[in-house]
C-alpha cells in the first residue's frame, strides 16, 4: 500500500471538518490551510476531538500515538498544523 501525499491528507482533513461543521448544524465554509481552527472555522475541543476520529477512521492512524518520540509536540492551532501532524505520521521520511 502506498502513501497518501500531502494533498490527499489535506483533502481527508477538509472533508472531516466540513462532516462536524455539517453535523452540528454550522454553515459550511472552505477548509484552507491557514485558517484558525478555533477563531475562523469555529471549531471547539469537542469538534476537533470529532474531527480526529473520523480522520483516524478515513486514514488509518492516530498520530498522536504513532508520531516518534523524536518528533516535537506542537499545538494544533491551524488547519495546517493538522496537516503536517498526519503528514508526518503517513508519509516516509527519510531517517
Amino acid at each position: 500500500m502506498s502513501s497518501p501525499s500531502t494533498e490527499s491528507i489535506a483533502a481527508a482533513i477538509a472533508t472531516a471538518i466540513t462532516v462536524v461543521l455539517r453535523d452540528t448544524g454550522r454553515d459550511h465554509k472552505a477548509v484552507e490551510p491557514s485558517l484558525l481552527l478555533a477563531g475562523d472555522l469555529g471549531l471547539d475541543s469537542l469538534d476537533l476531538a470529532q474531527t480526529i476520529v473520523l480522520l483516524e477512521r478515513s486514514l488509518g492512524v492516530d498520530p498522536f500515538r504513532a508520531a516518534p518520540p523524536s518528533v516535537p509536540r506542537t499545538s494544533i492551532r491551524t488547519v495546517s498544523d493538522l496537516i503536517g501532524i498526519y503528514s508526518t505520521a503517513l508519509i516516509p521520511h527519510p531517517s
